[in-house]
C-alpha cells in the first residue's frame, strides 16, 4: 500500500472526485475507481481517451440502501421512502442503474447491457473477510493493515 499511495498525486475524497481530478484536470497516469466512474470516463467523457483494466477477480460492491423509520415516520415519508427502495430494484430500475453504468443485477437488463458489463469473477465482504465489522477492526481503525 506504501508503494501504491508514494505514487499519488491527488488523493480524493471520493470517487467522483478523483474522476474528476483524473479525466477533467489531466492528473495522474490511472485511475483506480469503481467500474461505473471507470465506465463514465469512457463513454461520456472520450471513448477513445481511456482504457479500463478489469481485474480477474473483484469485490461485489453493492452499496447499502435503507429506509430510517424515525425520519420518514417524522416527515411522513414511509410509503415514499418504501416506494422508492422497489423501484430500486424493480426491472424498470434496473434498466436505467445499468443505462447509468452501475451494473444490474435484474436478469434481463443485465443481458441487455451486458457488453457494457464484462463479466468477472466476485466475492463478497462476508465470504473473504467474515463481515463488514470484522473487515473494519483488521484494515481500517487507526492502526490497522490500511492505516
Amino acid at each position: 500500500m506504501k508503494k501504491l499511495y508514494a505514487n499519488v498525486k491527488v488523493l480524493d475524497s471520493g470517487a467522483r472526485g478523483s474522476l474528476t481530478t483524473f479525466a477533467e484536470r489531466g492528473i495522474g497516469d490511472v485511475l483506480l475507481s469503481w467500474e461505473n466512474e471507470a465506465l463514465l470516463a469512457t463513454q461520456g467523457l472520450g471513448k477513445d481517451k481511456y482504457e479500463i483494466v478489469y481485474p480477474s477477480i473483484s469485490i461485489l460492491a453493492e452499496p447499502s440502501v435503507a429506509i430510517v423509520d424515525k425520519t420518514v415516520d417524522k416527515n411522513g415519508n414511509s410509503n415514499l421512502a418504501k416506494g422508492y427502495l422497489n423501484y430500486l430494484y424493480s426491472p424498470k430500475g434496473q434498466e436505467l442503474a445499468a443505462k447509468y453504468y452501475f451494473r444490474p443485477r435484474d436478469v434481463k437488463a443485465a443481458a441487455k447491457y451486458a457488453a457494457q458489463f464484462p463479466k468477472i469473477q466476485t466475492f463478497t465482504i462476508d465470504k473473504v473477510f467474515g463481515g463488514w465489522a470484522k473487515a473494519q477492526k483488521t484494515h481500517f481503525v487507526n492502526g490497522a493493515i490500511y492505516d
